[in-house]
């Protein structure tokens, strides 16, 4: 609305009151009245009836029991009955500043000077009566002096001018530290969001510590620190992030929408590689700078020990990375297991050099898990059994029998093969491993046909795995699978973490906002407390109309 449109309001409201305090239900006021209100400050019919209306409103809203206030209410109603005095501003300050604190004392205040400024009466200070023009939009602020600017706290103890003009100019990068401070407990949360939205108030003004009601503190806790916020506290205020977040981290059963944050992050986790930079468009920058060295770590197989420090991330640097050469499982617990797997990888290839390599950098590892050396000394006495030397690979399993039981049916079949003569001896493979799978997978019928596919060119891989077939055959007809030596000892040594990847999990967003930007309400309700601050500016007497001198009689 331009000032001229203002104006042309203004003109309009004081026609159409001046019109009812002259024709109303109260009657026509005289000229005797009249002059007997102007020496409480009152002049003209207009102005007599818009105030006669202001204080039957105060007498109202007055608390009747409280004997302190009754010479103010006797004074307002002495007024109402046809004898106004000077008293009358004493009067109603008094009744207004007994008013208990709260939304009704102020709308009560600022109705009582929103009157004084239409009526044009001269009951306030210049200061006072200045800046009541300018909050109401009848004057420019530009034309507030230095006088006329409040001081401090004292004359804008809750910061409502400051920010009414702030709000007005569009500009609430002006406000203080000490605005905001005494802003922030009393301001609508539609105007705190504004606020926020700004970037004029932030986590560090803890705002919600300022505020009375307990749903606003946890709207503003979550509008400004969502970490802070539980999954219980986000439920109250009918948000979903906080708990979808936790519960996806715990590693509960979560059913994301295709192409959303946590189905990409699901995926990852699964260690999917297309869908990296599909995620990175979700990331925070940060998060998207720590995927990246994931990717540009897989390089060389070297990360920052931060990155394999989440277990959330292993099956995915594993499906980025092939280890070209031996990996020293003495680099950290990720390395240890992807050593333990590409040993096992490369048996089951038929790589034996490689994989003897590998074998003995794990044996060599003194720090290994229980787990992890059983293993490594069974692969090292598979690999010793494959080359005949029956020796090394008793003593192998036989230090490992002293802790670990389960090798006992390995034991006893090298014990069996070293009885029998070299030339009553069977291929020592293990048929399982020979076609590329764990011991007694049952899948490998299916992996049968794809070697027959894959190797029908090369007679010597197809007669290896046909041999593999029978053999496998023969133990399920008789049901007896003695003769084959077990690897691995326990397949969930060999497998990856499950566990999701809590590095690459951006912290809670911020809840979005849920007030009206610009609410009528919320301007008003700011607009009301800047002229309630105005209370102490109220003078005790009226001036006379050129400002110089007051009434006394």
């Amino acid at each position: 609305m331009t000032r001229a449109e203002m104006v042309e309001a203004w003109r309009e409201r004081r026609s159409a009151r001046r019109s009812a305090a002259i024709t109303g239900p109260g009657g026509v006021v005289d000229g005797f009245a009249l002059r007997k209100w102007r020496r409480a400050g009152v002049f003209g019919a207009e102005a007599v009836a818009r105030v006669e209306d202001v204080l039957r409103g105060l007498l109202a809203s007055m608390d009747a029991e409280d004997e302190t206030l009754r010479w103010g209410a006797d004074t307002i109603r002495a007024c109402l009955d046809g004898q106004p005095t000077p008293q009358l501003l004493p009067a109603v300050k008094a009744l207004l500043e007994a008013a208990e604190p709260g939304s009704r004392t102020v709308a009560q205040t600022a109705a009582v000077l929103s009157a004084v400024h239409e009526a044009g009466l001269p009951w306030l200070s210049p200061a006072g009566e200045h800046r009541l023009a300018i909050i109401a939009g009848a004057d420019p602020a530009a034309g507030l002096g230095t006088d006329d600017l409040p001081r401090g706290a004292e004359e804008d103890p809750t910061g409502a001018f400051a920010l009414q003009q702030a709000l007005a100019r569009r500009n609430l990068d002006e406000l203080t530290t000490h605005h905001l401070g005494a802003i922030a407990p009393w301001a609508p949360l539609g105007v705190i969001d504004d606020l926020i939205e700004a970037g004029v108030l932030d986590r560090d003004h803890k705002p919600w510590t300022l505020r009375a009601d307990a749903s606003e503190q946890n709207y503003l806790l979550a509008r400004l620190a969502p970490e802070k916020t539980d999954a219980a506290l986000a439920c109250s205020l009918g948000w979903d992030e906080p708990g979808e977040r936790e519960a996806f981290l715990a590693g509960e059963p979560v059913q994301p929408v295709p192409g959303s944050l946590y189905d990409l992050l699901l995926r990852v986790t699964d260690g999917e590689t297309d869908v990296l930079k599909e995620l990175e468009e979700l990331l925070p920058r940060e998060l998207v700078l720590r995927l990246r060295k994931v990717r540009d770590g897989a390089r060389t197989g070297s990360w920052d020990p931060d990155i394999p420090a989440d277990r959330g991330l292993w099956r995915l640097m594993c499906s980025l990375w092939e280890p070209r050469a031996a990996v020293n499982p003495a680099r950290g617990p990720f390395y240890a297991l992807v050593a333990l797997r590409h040993a096992y990888d490369l048996i089951c290839q038929g790589e034996r050099k490689k994989a003897q390599a590998q074998v003995e950098k794990l044996v060599d590892h003194d720090d290994a898990p229980a787990e992890h050396a059983a293993e490594a000394w069974n692969m090292f006495a598979y690999l010793a059994l494959l080359q005949d030397d029956l020796d090394l690979a008793y003593v192998s399993l036989a230090r490992v029998a002293r802790t670990d039981r389960r090798v006992e049916g390995n034991l006893a079949l090298l014990e069996r093969r070293r009885r029998t003569k070299r030339n009553d001896r069977d291929q020592p493979a293990n048929p399982y491993l020979e076609l590329g799978l764990p011991h007694k997978s049952e899948q490998w019928k299916d992996q049968w046909r794809e070697r027959r596919r894959a190797d029908r060119d090369d007679l010597d891989l197809a007669a290896q795995a046909n041999w593999a077939k029978r053999r496998i055959e023969q133990a399920e007809r008789t049901e007896d699978w003695s003769d084959f030596f077990v690897l691995p000892l326990d397949p969930a040594a060999l497998r990856l973490p499950t566990v999701r990847p809590r590095s690459l999990t951006p912290r809670t967003a911020a809840m979005p906002r849920r007030t009206t930007h610009g609410a009528a309400a919320d301007l008003a309700t700011v607009r009301d407390r800047a002229m309630a601050d105005l209370l102490p500016t109220l003078l005790t007497a009226p001036r006379r109309p050129d400002h110089d001198h007051r009434t006394t009689s």
